[in-house]
């Protein structure tokens, strides 16, 4: 008998139980099922990662009748608990609740795909890397703040345009540590779009109102990046200096403030004058939750986060 694949499977069938117990009993599961707003449940919660396949599945598939370009944006919130969505409930001026109207909202998580023994922090850098990359750490190499990607594994951005399924990509965020600091995640994937004439544009602002501006001028842009990837950092900022919690009304101004702003992202976006031509895929994402002030370790508060589409989830990821 092969002991140690029977510990290993043992170890495996172990944790999956023990997930299901402290799922259905902890306060956090309670919280979004008292809501009425998700789609899922805590258990059934989906890897952060989905959001780069539902990116390549919406370029990938035949353009519905009537239209003739694919078009996605995925926007951040930096920081945003899943539990602190709930706050949102019955506004009609919400991103979030906009594009789960038309799709859904999901929750996820992010720091890997076990809650106990991976590496993965639940933090900014290798929260974004799953989400755009589609990949855990140990395949993109981001266990941490200030940890280079590796251009092994590109991000779906470079891929799509890359492999000619998107004519062009905008990358625009507010901390340095995405593109401009010495040891930023993207920056050899930067340096290879511009080696190889690749049409991804990367672009920092000073903060999320500039940043607003910004996004604002590229999505009435006639021309605009067929792939947007943005992230506002309220919600982050606001965690670490007042508390990560959907009872701190701090924190969750800061989410109500980035799901305005997607709302008038996404009004802009309906208003355009191509727009009844072009297929949208809008994505509303977080990298990681937090806890009292910080965010990296392992509990629900900051490995549990959401996904809200104007598009449902059907993989089985």
């Amino acid at each position: 008998m092969n002991y140690s694949a029977v510990s290993k499977a043992f170890k495996t069938v172990a944790v999956f139980l023990a997930m299901m117990l402290i799922s259905s009993l902890n306060p956090y599961s309670a919280s979004l099922s008292k809501s009425g707003m998700f789609d899922n449940t805590l258990k059934t919660a989906y890897p952060q990662t989905i959001v780069a396949d539902m990116v390549e599945e919406h370029f990938n598939a035949p353009l519905p009748a009537g239209k003739t370009v694919k078009k996605c944006y995925i926007i951040g919130f930096d920081g945003a608990r899943c539990d602190a969505v709930t706050v949102l409930k019955g506004s009609e001026q919400s991103g979030i609740n906009t594009a789960a109207q038309q799709g859904g909202l999901y929750a996820a998580y992010c720091g890997g795909e076990s809650f106990f023994f991976d590496k993965q922090k639940t933090c900014t850098a290798p929260g974004w890397a799953s989400i755009l990359t589609g990949e855990w750490a140990d395949v993109h190499h981001v266990y941490d703040n200030g940890m280079v990607k590796s251009n092994d594994c590109l991000t779906v951005l470079t891929r799509l345009v890359e492999g000619g399924k998107a004519g062009s990509a905008a990358f625009k965020c507010v901390w340095g540590g995405h593109i401009t600091d010495a040891n930023a995640t993207y920056r050899d994937e930067v340096k290879y779009t511009q080696d190889n004439n690749i049409n991804v544009r990367w672009e920092t602002y000073s903060w999320d109102d500039t940043l607003q501006a910004a996004l604002l001028d590229e999505v009435r842009n006639p021309n605009c990046a067929d792939i947007i990837f943005s992230i506002y950092e309220r919600p982050d900022s606001a965690g670490h200096d007042t508390g990560f919690s959907k009872d701190n009304p701090a924190y969750t101004q800061a989410i109500k403030l980035c799901d305005k702003d997607a709302y008038d992202l996404i009004q802009a976006i309906q208003s355009r004058a191509s727009y009844a031509s072009e297929d949208w895929l809008i994505i509303i994402t977080s990298d990681h939750g937090g806890y009292q002030t910080g965010h990296g370790t392992r509990t629900f508060g900051t490995r549990t986060t959401f996904i809200a589409s104007n598009k449902a989830i059907i993989s089985s990821k």
